[in-house]
């Protein structure tokens, strides 16, 4: 859950950075809906999705990775250009390597 976040917070700052918002009322408005939102949804769904068919649940959750990765591609990348080239390969180094971790942690 923490390494969704992560991403998903950079998006919700990006997005409100976008929207007009300052850097640091954009930081503190997504650091906010991140910690609110989360717990909250938890609790609120956790009933319904345990009763979800697994194959359902596994299109749900694709779905929503190809929604969090339309709005990646979107709004991240193009400043991930204007970004120094060093900076941008040590981040999707780590990327990857994060990746594989929870990939070959879950066999």
């Amino acid at each position: 859950m923490v390494l969704h976040e992560f991403p998903e917070g950079i998006i919700t700052y990006v997005l409100l950075l976008r929207s007009g918002f300052g850097d640091r009322k954009a930081l503190v408005l997504a650091l906010v809906s991140a910690a609110a939102t989360t717990p909250l949804g938890t609790l609120m769904s956790y009933g319904w999705i345990s009763n979800i068919d697994k194959p359902f649940l596994g299109n749900l959750m694709a779905g929503s990775a190809g929604a969090l990765f339309y709005v990646g591609a979107t709004h991240l990348l193009p400043m991930a250009e204007r970004e120094p080239r060093k900076f941008s390969l040590i981040v999707l180094g780590g990327g990857i390597a994060t990746a594989l971790g929870i990939t070959m942690g879950a066999h």
